[in-house]
């Protein structure tokens, strides 16, 4: 379905949504940004800083007089530039949309908007409950239902503005109940709403690595509309230990005919959206100008963009048009941004930027993030929990809460200490050293959310290397032992280390290593080559963490303090961190005799959480690893044990089955291992399986074969119920014989699948339970499943605080005698 990117005279809007959780910009901040996007012709500025209490919890409340004159200022501000200013709100938390006194307020709030000079308006239904109030359903059919009602009301009675967004509760595809083309809310929302009202959507995920044009054809034919992208792609406020200063990526231009716009949402920290915002203004420029020249195409007679065609492709002939390239935007980006390191027209007294001890709660949205990434690599410090002197923190039974003030200033030498934060409130001193190599550094160590910068994956890639063949700095040590006598490699160690070194250095800034001749050699060569493989990678991996450490020297040197307070803590973890993967890969050259590398103070995590964190027993499960794989045939004795062994509400129940001991893993977990295997996993250590989690994606023909495959075996296996057994054995005998299959059809219709988990004790608390749910949920969901439900002892008070924090929901089927769980996928 191809559809125009304008209605008459709306224009395509681009530009930004201050729409994160955290401390709103100040106003220098935003009217630097208006002359940005002024200058990179964008249009659209959407006011929707969730920690304005008047923009979302405190929705009711008029603006005070100069709150109000503050506002008013921002729209003169942003229409001198001729950029819209959006002002939207969110009353989605608790209004009753049954209460005329609720539309009253809402109506009489954006009427004191639209009375101080704004003319566009949106209303956010994001990231609230999906489910109306009891007394809302009394006159309401669903949430559509009221979020459409209302909104029409609304856009009436303001006159039906040029530019009103409307953002739905469930705004992308992973939100989408069961699916995008399915979602009896969507589809409610695309019939029902005004035209003249444009829909937001983040793509198919809250934070998407990449947009398709079918995707957004998808539902944009369910939409009846082409939707507003608000695109998370560089925001940041879910996890403010991160930073994305990358590109816009993976959203092709010709998705520009394709939409009636693009919003960024990016980091909290504005300093830090220099390029987001700036690559955003190049990727709309290029948008532009290919669908000018299309339209022109198609006017002339000419195919235009073939569907399933790709950007390529359709540019064949196209030459002379300008073509988005993200690697080409960066480098142009940085350059500009170069200007802003070297300038100090922010005033410091001014600067305001977002706190990092907001009092504001992870959005719903984000429970989910983890499944959504896909292929980024992580860097765990294995070495925090432990003491100078080497020794682990938990095993020595001390730790630094035992020292005293006296004791810590004996301990720490002042030229251990990073760059005090003193340092930062008086400019440098002197020339600044910060160039566009260090700056090309910064962005490569905070890229994108799933995919690392060009040195940022170096890193990762070369220590792992190194890691993984640490057996040759054993041959390293050798080599520097032997001396230069007849017959052996080497000479002068020091000589041949210069030479290595002067190799290294001689290579250019930005060349691509090809490692895979390395590689091979460490497949087929003898000890001595490997040893100078190794030795000559460790160097070059020093060398780039000697790069990060200047970096962050150079970055403390720059005029403009304010992007320096913006972008500091964030050098300052990634200098520490990479000091010491440094230290640990230079134990490992002197061969792992040494005492472990010695940490300073300052370069472990600090603060009271860091001390509970390591007063944890690490030590009882050091050396324990986990595996999560597919179901063999040969487990099923083995599951059988971990049924029975967690058969009494998650203890032992070996004592309650001692007539029939395979009793209890016939009734939960046979029927999985002959009905589902495919979707059994099992979570082994060293000792063997030692949990599961089973599961059938459709339980109603999983319910039908139980009872046509399945029971026919056990019933014949346990034909007579005896005296003799056990209270436990009589039930699970009855549940055999007689058993009761709960599966109402709402329940199924919402929450298709099932799962049932069970965990040995000796692996539970470690995350196994949410490793194996969180794993299983990605395979029901690539497997179309919309929901997953599960059955539960409501005496197991754990348990349940488990499945809750991950996401799961208790439904109302009070005549069960099992908790009942569901989990929209």
């Amino acid at each position: 379905m191809a559809t125009s990117c304008a209605k008459g005279n709306k224009p395509f809007l681009c530009g930004v949504v201050e729409g994160f959780y955290g401390r709103p910009w100040s106003t220098e901040q935003r009217l630097d940004l208006f002359n940005c996007m002024s200058q990179w012709t964008l249009n659209c500025y959407l006011y929707a800083p969730k920690d304005d209490d008047k923009h979302r919890s405190s929705w009711r409340e008029l603006y005070l007089l100069e709150e109000a004159d503050h506002l008013a200022m921002l729209i003169k501000e942003t229409k001198d530039r001729g950029i819209e200013f959006v002002y939207a709100i969110a009353p989605g938390l608790d209004i009753t949309f049954s209460d005329d006194k609720e539309v009253v307020s809402l109506k009489r709030k954006l009427e004191q908007v639209l009375a101080l000079g704004c003319n566009s308006f949106a209303i956010l239904f994001d990231d609230i409950d999906p489910d109306l109030s009891s007394k809302d359903a009394k006159v309401y059919s669903s949430a559509a239902h009221a979020q459409v009602t209302i909104t029409n009301d609304l856009y009436s009675s303001l006159g039906e503005p040029q530019i009103f967004l409307f953002c739905p509760t469930e705004y992308c595809g992973s939100r989408a109940v069961p699916s995008v083309k399915d979602s009896p809310y969507l589809n409610y929302i695309g019939e029902n709403l005004r035209q003249g009202i444009d829909i937001m959507w983040t793509g198919p995920k809250v934070i998407s690595k990449s947009i398709s044009i079918s995707s957004i054809e998808e539902v944009s034919s369910v939409l009846h509309r082409p939707p507003v992208i608000w695109d998370n792609l560089h925001a940041n406020d879910y996890d403010q230990r991160r930073l994305f200063l990358g590109p816009y990526h993976g959203r092709s231009t010709l998705l520009y005919s394709h939409l009636n716009g693009v919003l960024t949402n990016p980091n909290c920290e504005y300093g830090a959206n220099y390029i987001p915002i700036h690559t955003l203004a190049q990727w709309k420029k290029s948008g532009q100008c290919y669908s000018d020249r299309m339209s022109q195409d198609v006017a002339g007679g000419g195919e235009g963009v073939r569907a399933g065609e790709t950007e390529e492709e359709g540019r064949m002939e196209m030459s002379d048009v300008s073509v988005y390239n993200p690697t080409e935007a960066l480098e142009i980006a940085l350059h500009e941004w170069m200007n802003e390191f070297l300038s100090s027209k922010r005033k410091l007294e001014d600067y305001g930027g977002p706190a990092k001890d907001s009092k504001s709660v992870l959005r719903a949205a984000t429970q989910d993030m983890e499944e959504q990434y896909e292929g980024v690599s992580n860097t765990n410090d294995k070495n925090s929990g432990m003491t100078d002197d080497g020794k682990d923190r938990a095993s020595s039974g001390s730790s630094d809460m035992d020292t005293t003030s006296e004791n810590i200033d004996d301990s720490i030498d002042s030229e251990d200490l990073p760059t005090p934060p003193s340092t930062l409130h008086a400019p440098p001193k002197g020339a600044c050293l910060f160039t566009i190599r260090d700056l090309r550094i910064l962005v490569d160590l905070y890229y994108l959310p799933h995919i690392h910068g060009k040195k940022g994956s170096f890193i990762l890639e070369e220590f792992g290397w190194l890691k993984k063949h640490a057996v040759y700095s054993d041959v390293v040590k050798k080599l520097e032992e032997r001396g230069g006598g007849e017959g052996e490699v080497g000479g002068d160690e020091e000589g041949k280390r210069q030479e290595v070194k002067l190799k290294v250095l001689s290579q250019s800034d930005g060349e691509e290593e090809d490692r895979e001749e390395e590689e091979e050699e460490t497949q087929t060569g003898d000890n001595d080559e490997l040893a100078e493989i190794w030795l000559e990678r460790a160097l070059r991996f020093h060398n780039l963490c000697e790069d990060v450490n200047l970096c962050f020297d150079h970055l403390t040197t720059v005029p403009n303090r304010s992007l320096l307070y913006d972008l500091y803590q964030y050098m300052s973890a990634a200098r520490e961190t990479t000091a010491l993967l440094d230290s640990y890969i230079s134990w490992l050259e002197a061969g792992g005799s040494q005492d472990h590398p010695k940490h300073k103070p300052h370069s472990r995590m600090g603060g009271i959480v860091a001390e509970m964190l390591r007063l944890l027993p690490s030590d009882e499960v050091k050396g324990r690893t986990y595996l999560i794989r597919p179901y063999r045939e040969e487990d099923k004795d083995a599951l059988y044990k971990v049924c029975l062994e967690t058969g009494d509400n998650g203890n032992d129940g070996t004592h309650l089955f001692s007539n029939f001991p395979e009793l209890l893993g016939d009734r939960y977990v046979g029927p999985y291992l002959h009905l589902s295997s495919d979707l059994c996993y099992v979570l082994e250590d060293r000792d063997g399986p030692c949990g599961y989690i089973l599961s059938a994606l459709d339980s109603l023909k999983f319910y039908r074969d139980f009872e046509t495959t399945w029971l026919p075996i056990v019933t014949r296996k346990y034909p007579v119920i005896s005296k003799v057994n056990t209270d436990e054995e009589q039930k699970m005998l009855q549940e055999i014989h007689s058993p009761t299959l709960f599966l109402p059809n709402e329940l199924y219709q919402r929450y298709p699948s099932h799962l049932h988990i069970d965990i040995m004790k000796r692996a539970q608390g470690l995350g196994n339970g949410t490793s194996l749910i969180k794993s299983l949920l990605i395979m029901l969901k690539e497997k179309g499943s919309c929901g997953v439900h599960l059955e539960m002892s409501p005496k197991n008070k754990r348990a349940l605080q488990f499945y809750l924090k991950l996401g799961f929901n208790v439904l109302d089927y009070p005549n069960h005698d099992c908790l009942i769980l569901g989990k929209v996928l």
